[in-house]
């Protein structure tokens, strides 16, 4: 797939230095971060999930231990 960016000068020129540091091209930059945080938001949300779950399970015992 074809896309074009549009960068501030600022975001192109940290993308330049990333680019240059880590040996990859802009568009291999780029596609690594669209998945590192798309990996993350997916790490947040099984999180608030988990802890939604033992909120929900253990309601009583945590109501009980915060008096």
């Amino acid at each position: 797939m074809v896309m074009t960016v549009r960068l501030s000068d600022e975001a192109e020129a940290r993308l330049e230095h990333l680019a240059a540091v880590m040996q990859m091209s802009k568009n291999g930059v780029i596609e690594q971060a669209v998945l590192h945080m798309d990996e993350r938001a997916v790490r947040r949300r099984r999180f608030r999930d988990a802890i939604a779950e033992v909120d929900k399970r253990d309601a009583e015992l945590l109501d009980r231990l915060s008096q």
